[in-house]
């Protein structure tokens, strides 16, 4: 079918219109239907497992947004100012409203909270890797519950979000932000090296760490601690291999935390979906613990983020531990594209037409409470112009109606029905 989507973009001669701000998209057509999709099966998937859907504000006080922040997304942030100069931000994530939410409103209520949602945030960003300025996310988060079986949740809900999207080949690249802040403890340096590591490993480059090394002078296990760092991923002996880098006993109580998770997962049944890697230290700056990412491949970016956040809801009550995830909608349905996951169609079932009367609406409003989407077409002279207007929009009925007389067009063939009774034609 032609992709009138892409049509009615760069079709040179249509009317001029109105640009839209750069990194700004209208969605439409299948692109509208499919995101809706999405949306709808993980909403159901979240409920089932007991999460209740919060509603963000789209925009509140700059400085709330910003607590927990790292740098890049602080300055990632859409700011302006309203009537009585205050500074307002657009949300860019939904996990730091979140823990506002819990922290300001909901300290006195029982714990653990569930909490999911769906919805756009905004990020001033270049447009890259199908991610505008304005997307859209959907995930959940679990607050006032800490240690493994917590953890284990939401790593087993967020293999089970990909699943329940379609997707068969797909992996969670899992690290523990925890083992890297006792590595650091541990090396005692100062803010600018820790900076510089962090970039290393991130660009899993050797030299940059051979090089950083040298200028620490590191000797021992320090200095095997760094170099294996990077060496520190896969699915088999990963923390056999990281007991012999620990330098304390923070680096070991993360082993003993991801030991334990590894039995939670694989009671889930989804432990062969998760790979380690504890050279992994990127993301926001209020992971404490576990982060994760989920990829699949052909699309070279991660369509899925998360970790524990243990620290972030203290800064607006009582501390409560907390951990979740997002996944990016619009990387998601890239991803089904590629893996070419079946997509509702957004079109309607039939079209119907012609010289209509006060039976045939009747017969049409019967055809939609059987569940067929039905859509009248007023404006048709005669039977062509409604295969073609079925042909061109991908509709897979057509429906011509003169008093009981009726002409069916599907897939380019035209047979005479009933035109009362038209419903029993279409499969």
């Amino acid at each position: 079918m032609t992709d009138w989507r892409k049509s009615a973009r760069t079709n040179s001669h249509r009317p001029p219109g109105r640009p839209l701000p750069h990194g700004i998209i209208d969605r439409f057509w299948q692109e509208a239907t499919a995101l809706r999709e999405v949306e709808m099966l993980l909403r159901d998937l979240y409920r089932t497992w007991g999460y209740t859907e919060y509603v963000p504000p789209t925009f509140e006080y700059a400085e709330n947004l910003s607590t927990g922040a790292g740098a890049p997304l602080q300055e990632q942030m859409y700011r302006f100012f309203d009537r009585d100069g205050k500074v307002l931000a657009l949300r860019p994530d939904m996990t730091i409203p979140t823990a506002r939410l819990v922290g300001s409103k909901l300290f006195d209520q029982p714990f653990p909270q569930r909490f999911c949602y769906v919805g756009p945030v905004f990020r001033y960003v270049e447009p890259v890797a199908g991610m505008p300025r304005e997307f859209y996310q959907a995930g959940v988060e679990l607050i006032g519950a800490a240690g493994a079986d917590a953890d284990g949740e939401i790593l087993a809900l967020a293999v089970e979000s990909l699943r329940r999207l379609g997707l068969r080949d797909f992996r969670l690249v899992l690290g523990q932000m925890a083992f890297f802040h006792g590595l650091l403890e541990a090396l005692d340096l100062e803010p600018e090296d820790c900076h510089a590591l962090r970039l290393a490993l991130d660009r899993k480059s050797a030299p940059a760490l051979h090089m950083l090394v040298e200028r620490w002078g590191l000797q021992g296990k320090m200095r095997d601690a760094v170099l294996r760092l990077p060496h520190l991923h896969g699915t088999e002996g990963v923390l056999a291999a990281a007991r012999g880098v620990a330098l304390n006993p923070t680096m070991h109580e993360a082993l003993d935390t991801l030991h334990a998770i590894e039995q939670v997962v694989e009671a889930y049944g989804v432990k062969e979906a998760i790979t380690l890697d504890l050279s992994e230290v990127r993301g926001m700056e209020y992971y404490t613990g576990i982060t994760f990412e989920g990829f699949v491949p052909g699309l070279g970016v991660a369509l899925l983020s998360g970790g524990r956040y243990d620290n972030l809801v203290a800064a607006f009550g009582p501390a409560r531990p907390a951990v979740g995830f997002a996944i990016t909608l619009e990387r998601a349905l890239r991803a089904r594209e590629v893996q070419q996951v079946p997509q509702e169609r957004w079109t309607p079932d039939v079209v119907v037409g012609g010289d209509l009367a006060v039976a045939h609406i009747h017969t049409v409003q019967r055809a939609r409470e059987q569940g067929l989407r039905v859509a009248l077409h007023f404006t048709a002279k005669h039977q062509e112009v409604l295969w073609e207007y079925a042909q061109r929009l991908g509709i897979p009925y057509a429906i011509w109606c003169e008093g009981e007389k009726g002409w069916l067009w599907q897939a380019g063939e035209v047979r005479e029905v009933n035109a009362y009774t038209w419903p029993e034609d279409v499969e």
